[in-house]
């Protein structure tokens, strides 16, 4: 079915509807059914680590971290899409009408980056979350290295930067805070990084 699906456009509420009768998960990009792949050893741990990582820090701050399975509209001409983890800061609102996974207001959104996922992460989705009025920041997360690179709003503008080495600290402004990747990097072997 997805494959018939993935011949032709499709609208965000048709989407939402078929996704919900899904065993697995699905995200779609410009309106293109995309198939979620499964996420090696590494990935899940950083996923975890970054999880954590954030919510130690904000929960004080009236913010709520996800990681599993909350959707994102990104807008209504076609792009739905799972970010790794999510941050909300404020009250959440949820799509009027859809399953309570999918997330109108995310602050910061957070990608870790695979071989199958990087040209989407990179490109369209990069594209397209930069539109989202709630959006503070997005972040690209290496599997293979310790690095993070930052878009970060800064008013009508967004600026670029990186933070490379376990010894670095991701800086978040927006939300006082500081990420070290030796804790989001905690117990990761770069060498044993599998392609997913």
């Amino acid at each position: 079915m997805a494959e018939k699906l993935a011949e032709r456009l499709l609208g965000v509420e048709e989407f939402l509807e078929w996704e919900s009768k899904q065993p697995f998960r699905h995200e779609l990009i410009g309106g293109r059914v995309i198939e979620m792949t499964g996420a090696s050893p590494s990935h899940n741990r950083i996923n975890l680590n970054l999880a954590f990582a954030l919510e130690n820090r904000l929960e004080s701050r009236g913010c709520e971290v996800f990681a599993i399975d909350i959707g994102v509209l990104v807008d209504l001409e076609g792009t739905y899409v799972y970010p790794d983890v999510i941050v909300v800061c404020g009250e959440q609102k949820f799509r009027t009408g859809a399953l309570q996974t999918t997330l109108e207001n995310p602050t910061l959104l957070f990608e870790i980056l695979s071989p199958t996922t990087e040209s989407f992460d990179r490109n369209q989705k990069y594209m397209q979350y930069l539109q989202i009025p709630s959006l503070e920041g997005y972040f690209l997360v290496a599997q293979d290295r310790p690095r993070i690179e930052a878009a970060i709003r800064d008013g009508d503008t967004w600026r670029h930067r990186v933070s490379s080495g376990l010894e670095a600290s991701l800086a978040i402004s927006s939300l006082g805070c500081e990420l070290p990747l030796s804790e989001v990097y905690r117990q990761v072997r770069f060498e044993d990084v599998e392609v997913e």
